[in-house]
Parts: structure tokens; C-alpha cells; sequence
């Protein structure tokens, strides 16, 4: 189409002949939906590597709603062009350092954790290496930021305050909710994921990651919403049947409860979320009292949590301490640390406590609950002095507050433990500063350490224990560095073992002690290549393999005749029961999500991967093992179930680990302890 303009002069009309400016009418509407899309997509891709399936779906519409939600702010600015630029920037920012943080911790950064981890300068070599390693990936997130300064001209923005600007703001609250509705109405388990129930990371590959920031600031606001979970023992069991002992042909069975009275504690429950757990944890079988009852009954116990710990790492030439202690002991072949979402934190809080949960905030909200399951607590009620040590901060992730809540006296770097300043600290030097306070006690004694040594990076100029031992590890026929540097600086915990080891056995106490440990996480900070030398796994997809979550709970004593071969499978939360059986402690096991490893009940072992590809909820029992991505129950060798047997069987041992995943995380949500539980640990109360 032509039009011709009439242009007036003093003496003459002159006629112009000229294009009109062509108006873009969509491109404006869908420039930021197009970028919110893209960065999402790169971000899955760099974090889970190429996949097509529903997912994408999701992703499209949720970046549809929040790129039309961001048009709908921008209309509202007269600069525009210069707010443009802003959002860009810090969307770019955004998704960039969250691939950055993937990068080095495999998991998403958390708004819950922002104000946990105080006193982080000493990252910072983590950060440049992450940084580094991202770079590629950074420079991709830059070109929608790219293609706005070249393009600037080209692009049509959006009208300010305009009926536009209205049916833009329209458009984006129609999309999210039909995106919320085909969740809903296709598959039910996709809302379990987006209440984050499962990990951050299962959230941000299945809808993307501004909805998993957006949904956990709803959640840190307004709370989680109820998720219904069907009971799995109302059928099989009525609420009374589950005595506290139980008359075999064989034998009399006794269990460790405390005799609770749930009927009253159901009839006085204030709202129906506490009615409900109430009603789960009384029909929870107890676990069995056992030929290993008592079994270390009035020795002492020191347990230690190992950060970044594998038993792939023990060898017998550098390590016989370490090599003695997982040989000679309790020898536990079938033991997984699996993945919460909270890495050390969320670990550490799995071995302490005996129940799961899934961010780090875990040992924030600890400080202010009833902590009765932490084995501090049990073993202080049963006449133990107690303590706790970390060779760093202790304002970290607030274990200043956690720690003393779960029945010790807390000692931590700069708190009462001076300590050589390295990063990280030495394992062994702490136990140097710290056995005088325990090793004359009066009375039988419980310490716990949280170790430092065995923290990323894997290199020798980013861990100064790898450093320090480097000599060490040059000729024991591995060829990765960073296979090494894990070898290396583990070597503390080893020197710290044997000097506690020696002062115990001056001190005419070592046969008298038990030493326990299991790791916080397996070494995320590991290259694949370096996971799969030191594993003997595929590195492809490594992150995924269940095998990489295998790990020893170690649990030793210089008592012990012979080894005791275990090979129930098991995870980080039956540690607390286990040993709570094993010396004598009263307690009640039925509100504990983990399981005694040497009762007779049926013992669930979960294992998240926590890589978006290898799932969660995740489960083995003595009959198989379930992966959840791909929906397949493989038989183990021992497995006694039919064929026609297997999916109702799959079908009720699913059931149970998601109401044991949900109940564990509601005990420290909604403070259920205290409901049970007074100060001193007693039951509120107890059947007559």
C-alpha cells in the first residue's frame, strides 16, 4: 500500500511518497514470555542435560504466565526501554547464578537458607571454580540480553496503561490457571512436586525455576498445603491391636514404645492435621526388642558426622583405623545416605534426629520445637553427659541454637574451640582441643562431631587437609587428582580416629566406647569423571545411579569379638533407633520415621538423587528395589513375592514412603513432639 502525503511550500505543493511503519503486533506481547522461555529451558538443559517430554509443556505455559506478568509491570513505567534493559539484566542474573550454585552443590540456591549460612567468606574459592566452570553456560544466558541491544530498534515495546496493557494482565491470569488446571486434572502426583514436597530440584525441571521460586516464597509466607495421603496401615490394623507385647509360639515379643494413649490424644487433638498424624503414628508398628537389645548398654558412644563423606575413600594401607572400624564392627552392607534438598544440613539432621526432611531449614526450626527423638536427648534422659563439636562457625545454618536443643553442650570454631585458621579446618586438631572435656567424665558419655576436613573443593589449592596430605596419595595407582584430593584430606578423619583411639586407650575407656559415624552427603563436589573412578560407576548419568548414594554406617567397638554382617537395607534415618536399641534406651519407636536395622520390622530405605533425572522416593526393602522415574520394581535375590504379588506390593510400600515422607517433615512443622512429650521427654499421656 502506498499513501501519498501533500507537504505545503510558499509556492508550491510538493507530493511524498512514502511506507507507513509497520506495527509488530505480537512481537511486543511475547518478547519477555520468549526470554522467560529460553532461559528455562537453558537452565534445564545445563542442569539436567536434553530431554523432551510433558514437562516442556509446563515449563511453556508457566513462562508464558510469568513473561506476560513481567509485560504487565513494564507497561506501567514511562521509561521503559531503560526498565526493559533492568528486568533483563536481573533475570539473566538470576537464572545465571542459579546455574552457577548448581554447578557447584547440585542443588538449587533456596530463599529458606538465605539467612542460615552466616560467615561464608572462606567459599569463595568454591565460587570462582564455579563461576569458571559455568562461564559457557553464562555467555548462552547472556543472548537474549544480546539480541535486545542489537535488535533495540526493531522492537516494538509495549503501550503504557493501554487496553493492551489490561488484556495482557488477563491473559497472564488465565495462563497460570490453566496451567494449574492440567496439572491437576493429568497427573496427581505433579501437585505433591510443586508444593515441594519433593526437592527443589524435581520442582525446577518438571515446571521450571521461577515457579519453584515463586511457590517457596508462597510456602515461606503462607505455609505448605495439606497433602492427602491415604493411611497405609487403616486397613490392616485397628487402632488398639498393637500392644506392647505380642505372644509368639516361639517367643515373647516386647517392643520399644512408652505405652501412649493416641485414643486420648485423637479425642483432644486441636485441628485435624494433628488428628490425622495422631492417627498414623498409632497404627506405625513399633519395632521388636531384639537379641541385640542392650547390646552396648552403659558404654559410651561418640558418633560422627563425616562431611562429604564415602566409604569408597578407605584404604586399608593410609587408612587402617578407618578400615578396622567398617570391617571389624556392625557391618552394615546395605546402608544408603540419600538426598533431601538441604545438603549438609538436611544429612546431618537424618542422623541425629532418626526422621527426613527436605531443606536446610531443618536445624534453624530445630532451635524452637520438641527435639525428643535427637539423640542427644536420649541419651541425656538416660543419665549421659553430652556434647556436640564443630570445627567451624557455629552460627552456620544456626546449629549455635539446633545443637543445644538436641540435648548437648555445643562447642563450635571460635566458640569455645580455638583452632588453627585453614580452609577447612582440621578433624584432627579439633579432637585434640576437645577429649578433655569428656574422656574423665563421671558419668557415661555421648559426643557427636560435625567433621570439617572432608568439605569441596577437591583440589589441592582449594581443601588445605587434601594439601596437607598430598604426599600421601601420590603412589596408590590412581591417576584423577581429584580422586585423590578426596582420599587426601580424609586422612584427617583418620588421624583424628586414631588419636581418640589412643587417648582411650590410656585413659582404660576404649573398650567401653562405641564409635559411630555416617556422612552428611556423598562428595557432590566431585567431578562425574572422578565420582565414577573413585565408585567404579558409568559416569554417564552417575548423578542418577542409586549406587552413588551408597555409603557405610560405620559402628565399631574395641569389645567386639567379631563382626556382625548386616545387610537389611537402611538409610540415615535408622540410625537413632538402632542405636537407641542397642544401649538399652526406653523410647518410642512408632513416632520415629527411621526403623531399628535389627528388629524384625520391615525396613524402608529411601533414595533421593537429587539430580532431577534419578528421582525421588526412590525405595528398597529386602524384597527389591523401586525406581520412581521410571516406575520399575526390580526383585532382589532374596525376594520372596509372586509375580502377581509384585505391583500390590510396589503399590502399599509407595504408599507408606510417601506418608513417611510427609509425616517426618510435619513432626518439625507443626512441633509434633511437643503434643506427645513434655520437657523431660515423658509422654503426655500414657494408657492405664
Amino acid at each position: 500500500m502506498r499513501i501519498t502525503y501533500l507537504v505545503e511550500f510558499e509556492e508550491e505543493e510538493e507530493i511524498v511518497v512514502g511506507k507507513p511503519k509497520q506495527q509488530k503486533k505480537y512481537f511486543d506481547i511475547f518478547f519477555m514470555p520468549v526470554v522467560v522461555f529460553f532461559l528455562e529451558l537453558s537452565t534445564r538443559f545445563f542442569c539436567f542435560g536434553f530431554s523432551i517430554n510433558k514437562s516442556i509443556i509446563y515449563i511453556l505455559l508457566f513462562s508464558l504466565s510469568f513473561g506476560l506478568l513481567i509485560n504487565s509491570l513494564l507497561m506501567l513505567f514511562k521509561r521503559r526501554v531503560l526498565i526493559t534493559y533492568i528486568f533483563l539484566v536481573i533475570l539473566i542474573l538470576f537464572y545465571g547464578f542459579n546455574v552457577v550454585y548448581y554447578s557447584i552443590f547440585h542443588s538449587f540456591f533456596s530463599w529458606s537458607t538465605l539467612f542460615m549460612a552466616t560467615d561464608v567468606t572462606d567459599f569463595y574459592r568454591e565460587a570462582i571454580a564455579g563461576i569458571i566452570a559455568a562461564l559457557p553456560k553464562i555467555i548462552v544466558l547472556l543472548i537474549p540480553l544480546i539480541v535486545f541491544v542489537i535488535f533495540r530498534n526493531e522492537i516494538e515495546l509495549f503501550e503504557r496503561l493501554s487496553k493492551k496493557h489490561l488484556l495482557t494482565f488477563i491473559a497472564t491470569i488465565l495462563s497460570a490457571s490453566l496451567t494449574i488446571s492440567l496439572i491437576s486434572l493429568v497427573e496427581e502426583n505433579k501437585k505433591q512436586i510443586l508444593s515441594l514436597q519433593l526437592d527443589y530440584s524435581e520442582v525446577v525441571k518438571s515446571f521450571g525455576l521461577a515457579i519453584a521460586n515463586i511457590e517457596e516464597g508462597r510456602e515461606l509466607i503462607f505455609g505448605a498445603p495439606e497433602i492427602e495421603v491415604e493411611n497405609p496401615y487403616e486397613v490392616t490394623i485397628t487402632l488398639t491391636n498393637q500392644s506392647d507385647v505380642t505372644l509368639n509360639i516361639e517367643r515373647l515379643i516386647l517392643y520399644n514404645t512408652l505405652n501412649i494413649d493416641f485414643d486420648k490424644l485423637i479425642k483432644n487433638a486441636p485441628n485435624n492435621t494433628i488428628k490425622k498424624m495422631h492417627e498414623y503414628f498409632s497404627l506405625n508398628p513399633a519395632s521388636d526388642k531384639n537379641d541385640y537389645t542392650g547390646y552396648f548398654a552403659g558404654k559410651n558412644l561418640i558418633f560422627l558426622t563425616l562431611e562429604g563423606f564415602s566409604s569408597e575413600v578407605i584404604i586399608p594401607e593410609l587408612m587402617p583405623t578407618l578400615y578396622k572400624m567398617a570391617t571389624e564392627g556392625f557391618v552394615f552392607t546395605n546402608f544408603y545416605s540419600g538426598q533431601w534438598g538441604g545438603s549438609t544440613a538436611s544429612g546431618e539432621y537424618a542422623n541425629m534426629t532418626g526422621n527426613l526432611y527436605t531443606s536446610a531449614s531443618c536445624l534453624k526450626n530445630s532451635a524452637y520445637t520438641n527435639t525428643y527423638s535427637a539423640m542427644g536427648n536420649l541419651f541425656k534422659r538416660s543419665g549421659y553427659n553430652t556434647y556436640a563439636y564443630h570445627n567451624w562457625y557455629g552460627t552456620y545454618y544456626n546449629r549455635d541454637k539446633s545443637h543445644p536443643n538436641f540435648g548437648y553442650k555445643f562447642k563450635a570454631y571460635k566458640m569455645g574451640i580455638n583452632l588453627t585458621y585453614h580452609w577447612p579446618t582440621s578433624d584432627y586438631e579439633m579432637a585434640t582441643k576437645t577429649i578433655n572435656d569428656y574422656i574423665n567424665s563421671d558419668k557415661p558419655f555421648h559426643t557427636y562431631y560435625l567433621t570439617l576436613s572432608g568439605h569441596t573443593n577437591y583440589t589441592w589449592g582449594g581443601n588445605s587437609m587434601a594439601s596437607r596430605h598430598k604426599s600421601e596419595v601420590q603412589n596408590i595407582g590412581i591417576t584423577n587428582e581429584n580422586v585423590k584430593a578426596i582420599i587426601a584430606c580424609n586422612i584427617e578423619v583418620e588421624n583424628m580416629l586414631t588419636y581418640l583411639i589412643e587417648k582411650l586407650q590410656e585413659a582404660g575407656k576404649l573398650e567401653d566406647t562405641v564409635f559411630a559415624m555416617n556422612c552428611d552427603h556423598y562428595p557432590y563436589g566431585l567431578p562425574d569423571a572422578a565420582l565414577a573412578e573413585l565408585y567404579g560407576l558409568d559416569a554417564k548419568n552417575i548423578r542418577s545411579n542409586l549406587e552413588l548414594y551408597k555409603n557405610q554406617f560405620i559402628l565399631w567397638c574395641a569389645s567386639m569379638e567379631k563382626p556382625v554382617i548386616v545387610d537389611t537395607p537402611a538409610a540415615a534415618y535408622d540410625i537413632v533407633p538402632t542405636l537407641a536399641n542397642l544401649f538399652g534406651i526406653e523410647y518410642e519407636s512408632k513416632v520415629i520415621t527411621g526403623t531399628d536395622i535389627l528388629s524384625n520390622k520391615e525396613n524402608i530405605a529411601i533414595i533421593n538423587t537429587l539430580t532431577g533425572s534419578g528421582g525421588n522416593w526412590n525405595w528398597k526393602t529386602t524384597q527389591g528395589t523401586y525406581y520412581s522415574v521410571k516406575k520399575k520394581f526390580v526383585k532382589s535375590e532374596n525376594c520372596t513375592l509372586k509375580d502377581d504379588e509384585i505391583d500390590g506390593y510396589v503399590n502399599m510400600i509407595n504408599n507408606k514412603v510417601s506418608a513417611m515422607s510427609k509425616y517426618s517433615i510435619y513432626i518439625l512443622d507443626y512441633n509434633y513432639y511437643n503434643y506427645l512429650f513434655d520437657s523431660s521427654g515423658k509422654p503426655r499421656y500414657v494408657k492405664e
